[in-house]
């Protein structure tokens, strides 16, 4: 349903439509994650979904960067992998760090879109992202520590919520939101007089 909300909401095989293009190949990259875990072919599902992270950050872009918010993400995430790590498999302890990094990057890379433009398509984006982290959090908690009380209904809610956040962010794609988006860019003076601030 996400996947063809992107494409009805307005699509086109054009640049002007990118973001929501990789939008999309992260949902179906997802969708397919979600199959292979459903028969419980983990690695594979851990797979698919590390590529649908990776063409998240594709879409969110590297500008503005934020490192600060970067580094904060990745010494959360050091210290959360320092402590499974003895927990994990030859296998696992190679995909689980990188399936962390490529969702702690996602995370990042949406945080700074809404610290840049704080809109309500961008918040609603981060939000997600956070979200998709927090779901992903649960679901390690759960595999290596405890089980968490509710933990199926906490991970498929925050789950769902993140992946319709994303989706509906790509309605920044439509003209209005552009157009509304542009409008409102402010403008400074400098020394060689007034410049408009692009993205």
């Amino acid at each position: 349903m996400l996947m063809l909300y992107v494409v009805a909401k307005g699509f086109a095989l054009t640049t002007a439509y990118r973001y929501s293009q990789r939008i999309l190949l992260g949902l179906i990259c997802s969708c397919i994650g979600d199959a292979l875990l459903n028969i419980n072919l983990f690695l594979h599902g851990m797979g698919a979904f590390a590529i649908g992270h990776i063409w998240y950050i594709s879409a969110f872009g590297w500008k503005p960067l934020k490192l600060p918010v970067g580094v904060a993400l990745y010494i959360c995430l050091v210290v959360v992998i320092s402590v499974v790590l003895n927990r994990l498999d030859a296998v696992l302890a190679i995909g689980v760090p990188l399936y962390a990094a490529l969702l702690t990057t996602t995370c990042w890379r949406a945080l700074a879109c809404a610290l840049h433009d704080s809109s309500c398509l961008n918040t609603l984006c981060a939000a997600g992202a956070v979200l998709f982290l927090l779901s992903d959090l649960i679901i390690g908690i759960t595999m290596f520590f405890v089980t968490v009380p509710f933990s199926r209904l906490i991970i498929m809610s925050t789950y769902y919520t993140a992946q319709f956040a994303i989706a509906f962010s790509t309605a920044k794609d439509l003209p209005k939101f552009r157009k509304l988006a542009e409008s409102g860019k402010p403008s400074h003076k400098g020394q060689g007089g007034v410049k408009t601030i692009k993205d």
